[in-house]
């Protein structure tokens, strides 16, 4: 199927100018979702703008946000903007902490993304807030990389500390109104080779209340033929809340148009029972952009039910 996109791209070149340019691309999916007791609609389309630029002396520069974003983008809270060159890369803004970086996530199960497939972290995307900016520094050298993450404190519209979802046992940051809440450092580091790889990182948040919170974490991935195996582990500690301990493993395997996903999750809060949850699901590509996918998954918490979805995904 032919693909097309309506897009307008600015390009600017003049002597002793490196070009720039802005490109417009998007994503958008539609189907059906089973949250366990009703089946829903779901459906939604984005549009991306992607700007790079190059200095007369080489550096490259840019950044991205999503045209729903763009409010945010423009204060840090959405989107991000960088520089790069052989000092390595700078990234401000909606960016992930030097951890998630490095380790990544399990595989993303359904069209919409139906299972609990993150991995804990203390720096999420933005620090997990509405306000404020995260920074991200990557560098590469051979098959090692680094990752070092920090902000700036962050505010956002609740108190600040540390809260228990009891529904997925997993204990995440929350920020505070008012005042600069979780100070986040991250450092992260990676050793690939072939199709192996192992990455180390640790993070501290420190909220103002709760007390400072600290995270390691160790992953692992490894491709056979057509099928990429990821797993982790990562344990914290510290504050006022009980410790935790995470780990899983996650498969993505290939055959022609088919892709299939799954992951087996292990979350045990000190004091509670271990919340163990599983994702599977398949995708076939259309070709064009367009595929077919779909879901289903589950936890053993009590009252818990199977939850799926099945529909269409897009890339512009």
């Amino acid at each position: 199927m032919k693909k097309i996109l309506i897009a307008t791209t600015a390009l600017v070149a003049t002597a002793g100018v490196a070009a720039a340019e802005v490109a417009v691309s998007g994503n958008g999916r539609m189907g059906v979702v089973y949250d366990g007791a009703d089946l829903n609609f779901s459906s939604r389309i984005r549009v991306v703008f992607t700007l790079s630029g190059e200095t007369d002396g080489g550096l490259q520069f840019g950044g991205s946000f999503r045209a729903d974003n763009a409010t945010g983008a423009a204060t840090g809270n959405a989107g991000n903007v960088y520089i790069s060159g052989a000092f390595g890369k700078l990234a401000m803004g909606d960016v992930v902490g030097a951890a998630e970086e490095v380790i990544g996530d399990l595989p993303e199960i359904g069209f919409q993304d139906v299972a609990n497939n993150d991995v804990s972290y203390l720096t999420g995307d933005n620090g997990g807030s509405v306000s404020g900016t995260n920074a991200l520094y990557t560098y590469s050298a051979g098959a090692l990389s680094f990752a070092l993450s920090m902000n700036d404190g962050k505010q956002a519209a609740v108190p600040a500390g540390f809260a228990l979802n009891t529904t997925t046992g997993v204990i995440a940051p929350v920020a505070a109104v008012g005042v600069d809440t979780a100070n986040e450092v991250a450092v992260g580091v990676k050793y690939s080779m072939d199709a192996y790889s192992v990455a180390l990182a640790h993070e501290v948040s420190k909220p103002v209340v709760g007390g400072a919170r600290k995270h390691t974490i160790i992953g692992a991935t490894g491709t056979f033929a057509d099928t990429t195996v990821m797993a982790f582990y990562g344990a914290m500690s510290g504050g006022t809340l009980p410790k935790q301990k995470q780990y899983g493993i996650g498969v993505t395997s290939k055959f022609d148009a088919i892709t299939v996903k799954g992951f087996v999750r292990n979350d045990k809060t000190t004091g509670l029972k271990a919340v163990t949850s599983w994702g599977l699901g398949g995708e076939y590509s259309l070709g064009g952009g367009a595929s077919v996918a779909g879901g289903l998954a589950d936890n053993n918490v009590p009252g818990s039910k199977v939850k799926a979805d099945f529909g269409l995904k897009f890339t512009f």
